[in-house]
């Protein structure tokens, strides 16, 4: 009988771990393929991917790992299914036509402020009130990454407006619209008057605004984006909402190499001058910021997608020194999926001037565009922090497509 029970669960375990390898591959092979892929429109396009997976699109089936060819005259949207020996469904592609677009890359380091979509709440507090007791009013009512909309149905924009109006309603209870989870929630609170400065609190940390260092990545029309992700708050590492902002030009103080353990960064000042303002900013998102700008760039190159890119030397393009100038870079890997990001590709700086200056990266530039073969393909986002010459760069479809949504 123990052998019996003792083979049973071999063969069981035999059997789950086909099930485990088999969910691994289907989703390594799914990981592989893009959740879109972006062709020019009358331009003939041929893809091909390393998975045993076919796809149909307009009735006709594809094998994807041979080459294949697309090419649409009209523009639009399509969409392919693909599944693995045929059988095994994998995702659903869209194929994005659209028309040859060209930017002008930038480089330019800039100064970013911007103001949050009410007040971000970053934690609540407990503190002393006027009768000797602890007082936490917000506790469990309020939660980190809330955002304060209005205080009795009127609206707050910064945090010297919402202690104000604290104050003006003494201890009676407030009602606060709150914006959690991109549903809106009413919640009552009733302030205590503190003990050390005797002003009425809630309990709770605040947040109006950010600024920060960064690098404007390209313009069009009058239009910029920059970044290649979003600014997320440094407490709660969420992705902020913005109302609106501004960019600005900095002055560069110095910059820190970058080392191993220790990323590197851009030390400058923002002066909040109207002769320093270049542009607005209209959106933060996870693929970077955007809005409108008077900048304008020398040269226009056109906007090169997954499947421009090949692995080998490219440049990046920034003014970190002072001055405009192209440096060289290697693309190590180009990611296949599009869940990746702002992690579209893996570069490495080799140009000897920039390893000087800088080690590498440094954060400041993110948003740093890059060029491979006279095509704009994307702009720097990440440093690895054990490798200050390595990191990720956010593909330049992603930043396009991300831009021509409307908010």
């Amino acid at each position: 009988m123990r052998k019996y029970y003792y083979r049973k669960i071999l063969i069981l375990l035999f059997v789950l771990n086909l099930i485990a390898i088999a969910a691994a591959y289907v989703k390594f092979c799914k990981d592989q393929l893009p959740a879109a892929i972006h062709i020019k429109q009358g331009v003939e396009t041929c893809l091909k991917y390393d998975v045993p997976a076919t796809a149909t699109v307009n009735n006709q089936t594809i094998k994807l790992n041979h080459p294949f060819v697309f090419k649409e005259n009209r523009t639009g949207q399509y969409e392919m299914q693909a599944s693995l020996f045929g059988k095994i469904p994998l995702k659903k592609i869209k194929v994005n036509v659209v028309r040859p677009k060209k930017v002008s890359p930038s480089g330019k380091v800039v100064g970013i402020y911007v103001e949050t979509k009410g007040l971000l709440v970053l934690e609540t507090d407990t503190f002393t009130g006027i009768d000797g007791a602890n007082h936490s009013p917000s506790n469990q009512k309020l939660y980190q990454g809330d955002y304060i909309l209005s205080v009795n149905g009127k609206n707050v924009q910064t945090k010297v407006e919402f202690m104000k109006t604290i104050n003006q309603c003494k201890d009676h209870e407030i009602t606060l619209k709150v914006k959690r989870n991109s549903k809106n929630v009413s919640i009552k609170v009733k302030p205590v008057m503190a003990a050390t400065d005797h002003q009425y609190k809630i309990g709770a940390w605040v947040r109006d605004n950010t600024q920060g260092i960064g690098t404007l990545t390209y313009t069009s029309a009058g239009s910029f984006g920059g970044l290649g992700h979003g600014i997320c708050d440094m407490d709660t590492g969420d992705l902020m909402e913005v109302k609106g902002g501004y960019l600005l030009d900095p002055q560069i103080d110095t910059i820190a190499k970058g080392k191993s353990g220790t990323p590197g960064e851009i030390v400058g000042s923002i002066y909040y001058k109207e002769e320093n303002l270049m542009g607005s900013i209209d959106k933060n998102s996870k693929a970077g910021i955007y809005g409108s700008t008077a900048e304008t760039g020398k040269k226009q190159f056109e906007v090169g997608y997954r499947q421009d890119i090949k692995k080998g030397k490219a440049y990046i393009v920034s003014n970190i020194s002072g001055k405009t100038i192209q440096y060289e870079i290697k693309v190590r890997k180009i990611n296949g999926s599009s869940s990746k990001g702002t992690k579209g590709m893996e570069i490495e700086i080799t140009d000897k001037r920039l390893l000087k200056l800088t080690n590498g990266i440094v954060q400041g530039m993110s948003g740093t565009p890059i060029i491979q073969d006279g095509k704009f393909i994307g702009a720097i986002t990440h440093v690895f922090v054990n490798d200050p010459s390595r990191g990720y760069g956010i593909l330049a479809e992603t930043m396009i497509e991300e831009m021509g949504k409307q908010e």
